[in-house]
């Protein structure tokens, strides 16, 4: 039977020789998912050997090749791929398998390249591997393997390259794999290897790179290793190894070019034999504890990179920075980096000697004295530059306005003085000044406006006097915060602070600024810190501030304002209030902030009654005073005036309304012509009970959006109102608008129709109408407010691990439609928890389009011709990618940044600024130092008490089925954050395609259902 079945084969074709290739072949393609396509070919009307990626041999017609990287392939490696017995190379690398790799590759022995690297496989490392003794080349780099490293390997003795870097893999490193005596390229970088690097490894004699950081080793170097003269790369950073270097280094390893010792506990000096590696390229010894005297680098022609921050290095007064002057020969320096030792002196004039091609300068936190030598405008091609913490004195020289690129400027805490140069304004690219904390004298300069690419200004605690300049308030871009503190600054608070709409904290406290509080404040909705204390503001607090829904810290104490503390301060998210040493009276609000006596401020007003009895204030008298006598009379006079000109008002009133419900018919929406639902500005005001804050829903990117419902068909909607304020959201809306209604996918928010017209104002205004969602957004499940819950004995909503997963596909499903499946790419540009909504099934939906942009040609050269237009990068504090702030262009990419922080903060509930991101640590780091053996200590609390939540049982089967379960959600939560952190990498060109993670997400979210 089976041989009449193989000759009816071979009939069919008509192919003469071995077929089990082809079986293999077809078996292995069972197991893929293809969505390109590519394996389209693999079918039997063709020869197998024709197949895509297929080559063979020509004497057998044997499969000696099959090579399918970078296809968007997944699925698992079938086992089958084991029969290919004549294969020779088989290149899977860049894509997207999962799972384990199969032990049957073991049976390749003809095998000599074996490429699995860049995929998602998990599991051990086959110790069958040993079987393929012809392997030259052996790269499983960037999976996610775990287990011990298989001491069978060190039997491929003509293995070159072996790669098993950025994995999960443990215990210590075989001392066998001293044995691999051809071996040239050894990377275990990026695992949880443990114990002592192998002295044995000194026997690789050929070996030219050696890359063991972000690991555990412990011990020190084996003297052997630097006994290996080939080397090129020696890579142990990021361990625990401690020790000092020999002296003869640079002579024992004549050919290093890359030398990172980097976060270890090395002590003893530089060796002064280092000069004589005149190859190399990198050095980098950051975080050690490393003394004495730098020597010399005169020999270094090909050094680019040189960082030895945090050492006890100098400390001899006198020539402690003379090695800076040695490095004028190495014309291809980028990198330059000494701070956070003891280095003292003055910075010397040779600076102006160093390579053009220096990018970044940082000697923080060292006692360097002396002033800033003008020479440094010479380096015109320096991105960074930073000498916080030193002693220098002097003016700023006007020659750092030489420094187009320059992109992060820090001179804070130095003892600065005279003028800020007017030059700084030539600083076009900057995104980061920071001058604060030195004795910096006259007004600041309005030429600052021409920075228009900042993101922080911070000039706080110096002796700046006269007014903050209107211009400054001009700079759009400012988002991460605005610091004017510790001044002699007067006048007004200028009108155009308004335009700051993306700033998240603003401090002005401590100066001499007067006037009343700008209403236009309210129109910065983004803020989250604003700081007004000890200043000479007067008036009441403008009704506008209550636009500030995001605001948690506000201090308003020791000014001279007064009237009643409006009730909206218990309306916002205020963790901290401050209203102390005004002059308020009457009651003091109950709800919000004023619940908590810690947080709320309010000494130093005797006018002030009510609240809290830790405020320590009088009742508040609640009966109406009665007055007789002789003004009666007079009283009725003037309340009879009152009432009838009260009377002339109301009839103007209405006769004005009239007239704009006249007019308000006349405004035609352009969309009724194309067949959308005719909208007015009447109907939405009804509608929301005149934009009431009770039917306020959140402030989004353009405007606020208010919960309204229609009454000729009962119709609950969301109105988004524009805030036409804000820069190209006016020129921008009819074309956006257009887009919007050519979108149609379930997991994004169906925008119903328009409305642009007057108000009763006469003003324009302009707004979207979009479906309303009954669970409100993703950003309240995740961080619940205590406050918005109805009753005490009302738990806070949470969102269970299956319906986490469920809207991770959902909110992925979206942006792969954006990017990928309609008429050009579309890009959100502004992904966050409060811009995801769910409907009543908690199906998710991405909303708010304010600040969608179109990768279209015309699009491309807008951005170009006008940097600052409505098509420029913005975004929320914690979800823009890197490169937006770095000035990069808008990507897709940037889309998938804002997704993995999103998905991070789904699974571990703590947003991306939470408090406890500091100093160098954030989200992205927090995770993926969690992966994979501690990730029950960085997820939601919930999520491990659901999953433990089923009794455990004396029944035996029932309890293996429990551990079962628990080990599987383990499983899936590391998988989901392995995955978020792939999506967040700080370089766009290591993020997955959005594509790539809805269908991972789809595989776990099988398995969990399996399960």
């Amino acid at each position: 039977m089976v041989a009449l079945f193989s000759c009816s084969v071979c009939s069919a074709n008509r192919i003469p020789g071995n077929h089990s290739d082809q079986f293999a072949l077809l078996e292995f393609k069972a197991a893929l998912h293809d969505p390109l396509g590519v394996l389209d070919s693999w079918n039997t009307t063709i020869h197998f050997c024709q197949w895509y990626g297929v080559a063979c041999g020509k004497r057998h017609q044997r499969v000696t090749s099959l090579d399918l990287q970078s296809q968007k392939l997944g699925g698992i490696i079938s086992p089958s791929i084991g029969n290919l017995t004549f294969l020779r190379v088989l290149n899977l690398q860049n894509n997207s398998f999962h799972l384990r790799i199969p032990p049957e590759v073991g049976h390749l022995y003809r095998l000599r390249v074996l490429l699995f690297n860049n995929n998602s496989l998990d599991g051990p490392i086959p110790p069958s591997l040993s079987r393929c003794f012809n392997l030259i080349t052996l790269c499983v780099h960037v999976n996610m393997l775990e287990g011990n490293l298989p001491a069978e390997l060190s039997s491929l003795s003509k293995l070159k390259e072996l790669r098993l870097d950025m994995n999960a893999l443990s215990g210590p490193i075989p001392s066998s794999y001293g044995n691999l005596s051809s071996l040239e390229d050894l990377r275990a970088s990026r695992n949880e290897l443990v114990g002592m690097i192998p002295d044995t490894l000194g026997s690789l004699q050929n070996l030219k790179v050696l890359a063991l950081g972000d690991n555990n080793f412990v011990g020190t170097i084996p003297v052997s290793i630097f006994n290996i003269s080939s080397l090129e790369v020696l890579d142990v950073a990021k361990n625990h190894l401690v020790g000092s270097l020999p002296s003869d280094l640079g002579f024992t390893l004549p050919t290093l070019q890359f030398l990172s010792l980097a976060v270890n506990h090395f002590t003893g000096p530089i060796p002064k034999s280092l000069s004589n590696l005149s190859d190399l390229s990198l050095f980098n010894i950051n975080l050690n504890n490393f003394t004495g005297e730098v020597p010399s680098f005169q020999k270094m022609n090909e050094l680019r990179a040189m960082a030895i921050g945090d050492n006890h290095l100098g400390g001899r007064q006198v020539g402690d920075l003379n090695f800076l002057c040695t490095l004028t020969n190495s014309t291809k320096l980028e990198i330059l980096q000494f701070k956070v030792n003891k280095f003292e002196g003055n910075i010397p004039e040779c600076i102006s000697n160093l390579s053009i091609t220096l990018q970044l300068f940082s000697s923080c936190d060292n006692m360097i004295s002396g002033g800033l030598p003008g020479t440094i405008g010479n380096l015109i091609n320096l991105e960074l530059f930073e000498v916080v913490g030193n002693n220098i004195s002097g003016n700023i020289p006007s020659e750092i306005g030489n420094l187009a690129r320059l992109k992060q400027l820090d001179l804070s805490l130095n003892e600065f003085s005279e003028e800020i140069p007017h030059t700084v304004g030539n600083l076009s690219m900057l995104t980061y000044l920071n001058l604060a904390s030195n004795s910096l004298q006259g007004a600041i300069p309005s030429s600052l406006s021409k920075c228009r690419s900042l993101l922080l200004l911070d000039l706080a605690d110096n002796k700046l006097s006269g007014a903050i300049p209107p211009e400054i308030m001009e700079i759009s871009s400012l988002s991460i915060y605005a610091d004017f503190s510790g001044n002699n600054l007067t006048g007004k608070l200028p009108l155009e602070v308004g335009n700051l709409k993306n700033l998240g904290a603003l401090y002005l406290e401590e100066n001499r600024i007067s006037g009343e509080i700008p209403g236009n404040l309210g129109s910065c909705i983004m803020m989250e810190i604003l700081y007004m204390q000890d200043n000479l503001f007067e008036g009441s607090i403008p009704s506008s501030l209550s636009n500030l829904k995001g605001i948690q810290e506000l201090n308003l104490s020791k000014n001279m304002l007064y009237g009643q503390i409006p009730k909206f301060l218990e309306d916002l998210n205020l963790t901290s209030l401050g209203l102390a040493f005004n002059e308020f009276e009457g009651a003091v609000p109950t709800g919000g902030v004023f619940r908590n006596a810690s947080a709320t401020s309010l000494i130093g007003n005797k006018d002030l009654c009510g609240g809290l009895a830790e405020f320590r204030l009088p009742k508040c008298n609640t009966e109406e005073p009665r007055r007789v006598g002789t003004m009666s009379v007079v009283r009725i006079i003037i309340i009879s005036s009152v009432s009838g000109l009260l009377g002339l008002l109301l009839i103007l009133v209405l006769l004005y309304i009239l007239w704009c419900r006249r007019q308000s018919k006349t405004t035609a929406s352009e969309f009724s012509r194309d067949g959308l639902l005719k909208v007015s500005y009447q109907s939405l005001l009804k509608a929301t009970n005149g934009f009431s804050s009770i039917n306020l829903i959140g402030s989004g990117s353009f405007g606020s959006v208010f919960r309204g419902v229609f009454d000729w068909n009962q119709t609950v909607v969301a109105v988004m109102v524009l805030n036409l304020m804000r820069y190209g959201a006016a020129k921008s809306f009819i074309s956006e608008c257009k887009a919007l209604r050519n979108i149609r996918h379930r997991n994004l928010v169906k925008v119903i129709t328009a409305c642009s017209g007057t108000d009763y104002q006469g003003n324009d205004f302009k707004a979207l109408i979009y479906e309303f969602m009954v669970n409100g957004s993703l950003d309240r499940w995740l961080h619940p407010v205590v406050e918005m819950i109805e009753t005490e004995e009302e738990a806070p909503r949470q969102l269970n691990l299956l319906q986490r997963l469920n809207i991770t596909i959902d909110v992925a499903s979206a942006l792969d439609y954006l990017h990928n499946h309609f008429d050009v790419p579309i890009v959100h540009c502004d992904l966050k928890p409060s811009n995801v909504l769910l409907d009543d099934e908690m199906t998710a939906h991405v909303g708010d389009f304010g600040l969608v942009r179109f990768l279209s040609a015309e699009a491309t050269r807008e951005l170009i011709a006008d940097p600052s237009s409505s098509i420029g990068v913005k975004g929320s504090i914690g979800y823009i990618a890197p490169e937006y702030g770095a000035g990069g262009e808008v990507s897709t990419h940037g889309d998938v940044y804002s997704y993995g922080i999103l998905v991070l903060e789904m699974f571990t509930g703590k947003r991306p600024t939470d408090e406890m991101f500091t100093d160098g640590l954030n989200l992205h780091s927090f995770a993926i130092a969690a992966l994979p053996e501690q990730v029950s200590q960085v997820v939601d609390p919930f999520l491990l008490q659901e999953s433990q939540g089923v009794e455990s049982s004396q029944n035996s089967v029932r309890a293996r089925r429990h551990s079962n379960r628990l080990q599987k959600v383990q499983e899936c939560l590391v998988s989901i954050i392995r995955l978020g952190v792939l999506c967040s990498s700080e370089s766009p060109g290591d993020r997955m395609n959005i594509a790539d993670v809805a269908t991972a997400l789809r595989v776990i979210h099988k398995e969990l259902l399996e399960n």
